[in-house]
């Protein structure tokens, strides 16, 4: 995928088909005139990034993986109680809790449960935040976000894979 963010190009992509299933996955059922209900959250919920950590400098190519404790995962779609599926946003934050996450190149959609991806993003500062949100890619209430990090890009640091 090809992205443009202010004016640095963003390229993201993940293992071959997981680029394709991230946006896939999202059905375009965000476009419903009405806010969507929201789904209970749990406050003991626990989502992080598991890496890259705040702060950490990453070559272009690079896993970020996620962790959640005490709730669940499962896909798009799937409507069972205390469980959700991720979305990972790239510098950018979450306007509307009331209403499906879009799906775009700053919002990823990990609708078949993915606990990982792989980024491409150019040179510099960036952040990532990931939200967990139900079978309709609304956001719990209360929400279930993990802290926001900021990263460096620096192209010297070669293709960075590194992880767990």
């Amino acid at each position: 995928m090809l992205g443009v963010l202010s004016t640095a190009p963003l390229v993201f992509a993940s293992p071959p088909a997981a680029a394709a299933e991230a946006s896939a996955d999202h059905k375009g059922d965000h476009d419903a005139a009405t806010a969507a209900q929201r789904t209970p959250g749990r406050k003991d919920a626990w989502l992080y990034i598991g890496w890259p950590n705040n702060g950490q400098v990453v070559g272009t190519r690079f896993k970020v993986w996620f962790g959640l404790r005490n709730f669940g995962v499962a896909p798009a779609g799937v409507r069972k109680d205390g469980t959700g599926h991720h979305h990972l946003l790239i510098d950018t934050d979450l306007k509307n809790f009331d209403e499906p996450i879009p799906s775009d190149k700053q919002h990823l959609h990990f609708g078949k449960g993915q606990t990982e991806t792989i980024l491409e993003l150019p040179p510099g500062r960036h952040t990532l935040q990931l939200v967990l949100a139900d079978a309709d890619h609304v956001p719990h209430d209360p929400p279930i976000m993990s802290k926001k990090i900021t990263i460096t890009v620096r192209a010297d640091r070669g293709q960075q894979l590194s992880a767990r």
